[in-house]
């Protein structure tokens, strides 16, 4: 008995330890009494050496996996924020210190590796000189910051210049397409039974039908993530990936596809077909991805009549009034980064200065433009930011995009670079129909792309492996 409980013990203390995260972190989430400062220390000390005891690789795949199910829709439950502190923000605080503390030098720093970073300190400064916010509510200012402004930058670093650069990038793209999967079934329940994971339903019973989120909380954050997990598996299955990993691959791409419309949203849809077309096009099985691409048609084609008299056509693919607010919100995105071209109005400030400025808008009403919020990424950045702050943030993927299209080759090891470079097709393409400013994960995910992009190109160079 004695010897089954030694060789348990480091178990048990996780166990311990995830108990008493849970406890505080629910006492946090419903800020009740019995919180003490002692009993947070002590959580803090416990946390920090359960996470120094777990293997680089175990840790950040842990943290992706569970990235997806711990979004902004965990916040309607004491458990979820409680579990969302615990699994993903404090991970990724600990991370940033591995960043820091345990820095490698396999990848020369170049001067594209600078501009994540420069990004996050001109935000900073923007939201300095333009507001009060940090002064006037500090934590949970600093708290939205970080998970949705630095950890992206964070996360690429720790990949590149920090212990993660020894986690192998197709364990990180399985990780992202099993999490696809697993969003891919939590949709499929929740538009079969109603049934959601953390009790968001805000989505369901709206004209044109339901729109499912799984864990994600907007359908569009979640076609988002749906389409990348199925232009990965493609690439998989089309550019010669790993063969064990032919079944998942055929999963994914048969539960997500599904999940993907059962969104009802037109960005992502859009963006993973046109992300897939190139993959299936340029891919070593040019032929057979040409007569997918020509059945698919067919299908669409014989299928098309019957869809146009259901609810969900008329309401969202047929709907001509959320378009034209769209493009008159864009005209009005435009005319207020004209103001202030280079720096912008200052971080967060969008919807306010949209609403109190003299704007001019042709053929539609000004309260229905003002009453919406953007569903544009990059305009968003480019009013808030200004020109500098966008190309800030755009030029690594640019770069780096360059140069993975620079290497582009059909050789069978390439099918990650495929992979990343689909996946980054998707999330441009979607992030010009929604803004991600609200949603952590849709803010970090590209930058594990970047990262990958960057050891791969790093490669070709014969400065990594």
């Amino acid at each position: 008995m004695t010897t089954a409980l030694q060789r348990q013990k480091v178990a048990l203390v996780y166990l311990g330890v995830a108990v008493l995260s849970l406890y505080v972190g629910t006492l946090v989430a419903r800020n009740e009494q019995g919180l003490s400062m002692l009993l947070l220390a002590v959580l803090a000390l416990c946390g920090l050496v359960m996470l120094a005891s777990l293997p680089t690789e175990f840790l950040f795949l842990g943290w992706l996996f569970c990235a997806p199910l711990l979004q902004n829709s965990a916040d309607l439950s004491a458990l979820g924020r409680g579990l969302t502190w615990a699994l993903y923000t404090a991970p990724a605080v600990f991370m940033a210190a591995l960043t820091v503390i345990r820095q490698q030098h396999r990848i020369p720093a170049s001067f594209v590796d600078w501009m994540p970073a420069t990004y996050v300190l001109y935000v900073l400064g923007s939201m300095m000189m333009t507001s009060d916010v940090l002064q006037a509510s500090p934590v949970s200012t600093a708290k939205a910051v970080f998970t949705v402004v630095a950890l992206g930058p964070i996360i690429y670093y720790f990949l590149t210049f920090g212990p993660g650069v020894n986690v192998h990038s197709d364990r990180i793209v399985i990780t992202i397409m099993v999490a696809g999967l697993c969003q891919g079934a939590l949709a499929i329940l929740e538009a079969t039974v109603g049934w959601s994971l953390w009790g968001h339903n805000g989505w369901q019973g709206i004209e044109g039908g339901t729109r499912v989120i799984a864990t994600l909380a907007n359908p569009g954050v979640l076609g988002a993530f749906l389409g990348v997990a199925i232009v990965v598996s493609v690439s998989i299955l089309t550019w010669g990936g790993p063969r064990t990993l032919r079944r998942t691959s055929w999963a994914t791409v048969a539960v997500c596809t599904p999940s993907l419309f059962a969104t009802l949203t037109r960005g992502p849809v859009l963006a993973t077909a046109v992300a897939l077309v190139l993959v299936l096009l340029l891919g070593r099985a040019r032929l057979l991805g040409l007569g997918v691409l020509v059945a698919s048609a067919l299908v669409v084609v014989i299928l098309l009549p019957g869809f146009r008299n259901t609810e969900a056509y008329r309401e969202r693919v047929a709907q001509r009034s959320t378009l034209e607010i769209r493009t008159a919100l864009q005209d009005v995105s435009l005319q207020l980064a004209a103001e202030k071209p280079l720096l912008g109005w200052g971080y967060g400030s969008f919807d306010r200065v949209k609403n109190s400025s003299e704007v001019t808008v042709q053929g539609l009403p000004v309260r229905s433009v003002l009453e919406t919020t953007s569903h544009d990424t990059y305009l968003t950045k480019l009013v808030e930011l200004g020109t500098i702050g966008l190309l800030l943030f755009v030029a690594p993927f640019l770069i780096l995009g360059y140069r993975g299209i620079a290497g582009w080759t059909r050789s069978r090891e390439n099918w990650i670079v495929v992979a990343s470079m689909s996946s980054l097709l998707v999330l441009f393409l979607s992030a010009l129909t929604l803004d991600f400013r609200f949603f952590s994960l849709a803010q970090a995910l590209p930058f594990v792309f970047l990262a990958i992009l960057r050891r791969k190109t790093a490669a070709h160079d014969g400065l990594h492996s």
